[in-house]
């Protein structure tokens, strides 16, 4: 027995062995090697770059970083190649515009907060490489630098915002960038990307910028950059690709932390197809789960879970302007907490938000259907929404075991009103949804929910109350048709369960609500009838 498991032992040493021997070696081209300074008076551009493409002509391997610091402008990636930063290694942007290379810009029509299209230079570039990576413990840093200065130009998509900020006497100063506006990383048309264990700190402009690329792992990466100087600094945007999972990631910067978009780099743009994001935590100046708002290409078979979002200005978005369709979209098993921002952020502390517009008035509007909310527990100072448009609802919009928990605004320029608010919608679901406000009452709050132009509307188990010290409802409907409302538990504060407005309610029906201490079960204001009410 003993001799058959040693003979067994020797075998499957032999066997390893064997395997071992066979196995290629792993090529590794250390960039000290190719003369890289460790200090950051000179530049390693040169240096690292030669050891990319001796790697890249050996067949491929790995360019490793030392524990040290390296200053460089803009590096080309190839196929086949994983830089590796070993723990203590810092890679750090030029500071110089002179060091970014003018065949490598980002073109970005209509990035929002640029002047047309966007011109962007690079640092860690690539465009149509395959299998390739950035690995390591090491830091890539984008040392960027902004001021602080008065308002330049109101950015169009948050307008009235910026009106109501001036007109309640807010500062109207916000930081600008200060060039060179790098891209820390932008792989563009790439296959088989590898991005893990890295930190990338401060970057100018988007720090991790997918465009056109198919098979994307980006896995335990960290992202800085200031919560309140970051502008534009996004932390990873997946850009019209296909076939991406992030997983176990921390990402904290001062504009969307992970972020679909669909640019057109005219006249292309891509759909962005079956994205998984799981296991994050994120924090974010503007969003920090988005579809939008460059939105040309289609969207789907998207799925956000698993992740908790602390001090954002918005939670969870989808923003289309640009004519595209957004389909089968989950969001499930996230924790929520948002707090207003300075008021050129986009977001208004709000911890949901799906709306439909138009980026110009001839721009082609677009679609959203099929998208669900789950397991979903917000702490936020802002009304969620659902926003269809006049010319187009959404479509089939589900929330289910979703709390929503409101707080006071922090800044003067106030702006939530209900709890939830939907409208244009066709198709909306809402199970075991709860409103719940806390602390000193805001002047605006009013509705625990509120309906407008929205049809087979599905209410299920909602619970809650109207604003305390208002004249809201628990439920207020205006131009609804083919509603059910059952079960339902309001709290008992609740003065008006239901409230009709306006003359267009229809076939609306309320089967087993709890309303026992409910003074007003049903009322009907402003031109609407009791009778499109059905109690079954």
């Amino acid at each position: 027995m003993i001799r058959s498991v040693i003979n067994f032992m020797i075998t499957a040493w032999l066997v390893l062995l064997i395997v071992s021997c066979n196995k290629a070696p792993e090529h590794v081209f250390n960039v000290r090697e190719y003369g890289a300074p460790d200090d950051t008076t000179s530049m390693a551009t040169e240096a690292i770059q030669t050891a990319i493409n001796k790697c890249n002509a050996s067949g491929g391997g790995k360019v490793y970083f030392p524990p040290g610091e390296y200053v460089a402008g803009t590096i080309v990636m190839k196929d086949n190649v994983t830089l590796y930063l070993e723990s203590g290694a810092t890679l750090f942007a030029s500071q110089d515009t002179n060091h970014y290379k003018n065949d490598f810009i980002v073109i970005k029509s209509d990035d929002s907060g640029k002047e047309g299209a966007g011109e962007t230079p690079v640092f860690i570039y690539a465009k149509g490489a395959k299998n390739i990576g950035i690995k390591g413990k090491g830091t890539i840093h984008g040392q960027a630098r902004r001021t602080y200065e008065d308002l330049k130009k109101v950015d169009g998509f948050i307008e009235e915002v910026t009106h109501n900020a001036r007109k309640a006497g807010v500062e109207m100063k916000m930081y600008y960038k200060v060039p060179p506006f790098v891209c820390l990383v932008f792989l563009e048309s790439c296959n088989h990307v590898t991005i893990r264990d890295v930190s990338m700190i401060e970057s100018t402009d988007w720090t991790l910028h997918f465009k056109w690329s198919d098979r994307i792992f980006v896995d335990n990466v960290y992202i800085e950059s200031s919560l309140e100087e970051g502008v534009n600094s996004d932390g990873i945007d997946i850009d019209g690709c296909k076939d991406v999972v992030i997983t176990n990631s921390i990402i904290s910067t001062g504009d969307d932390a992970i972020v679909l978009k669909s640019t057109m780099t005219y006249p292309d743009f891509r759909d962005c197809e079956n994205v998984t994001v799981s296991n994050c935590v994120l924090t974010s100046t503007s969003t920090a789960l988005k579809l939008g708002t460059e939105s040309y290409g289609d969207f789907r078979n998207i799925t956000f879970n698993n992740c908790a979002i602390r001090n954002t200005n918005r939670g969870l978005s989808i923003v289309v302007r640009d004519g595209a369709l957004v389909e089968n979209v989950l969001f499930s098993d996230i924790t929520i907490e948002t707090n207003r921002k300075h008021f050129n952020w986009w977001g208004n502390g709000d911890p949901i938000w799906l709306v439909l517009k138009r980026r110009y008035p001839e721009s082609t509007l677009g679609m959203i259907k099929n998208v669900n909310f789950k397991n979903i527990i917000a702490y936020g100072q802002g009304t969620s929404k659902i926003e269809g448009h006049a010319e187009q609802s959404l479509e089939n919009i589900q929330l289910n075991n979703v709390q929503l928990h409101m707080f006071k605004e922090e800044y003067k320029d106030k702006r939530a009103y209900d709890g939830f608010h939907a409208h244009d919608v066709d198709g909306l679901t809402l199970k075991d949804v709860l409103v719940q406000w806390h602390g000193e009452p805001e002047p605006m709050w009013e509705n625990a929910f509120s309906f407008d132009n929205v049809t087979r509307l599905h209410l299920h188990g909602l619970k809650g109350a109207q604003a305390p010290g208002s004249q809201g409802a628990f439920i207020k409907l205006n131009r609804v048709m083919d509603g059910l409302i059952e079960g339902c538990w309001p709290e008992n504060d609740v003065t008006t369960f239901l409230r009709l407005s306006g003359l267009e309610n229809d076939d609306i029906y309320l089967n087993d609500n709890y309303l026992m201490n409910v003074s007003k079960r049903i009322e009907a204001v402003d031109g609407a009838s009791r009778f499109a009410v059905t109690e079954l």
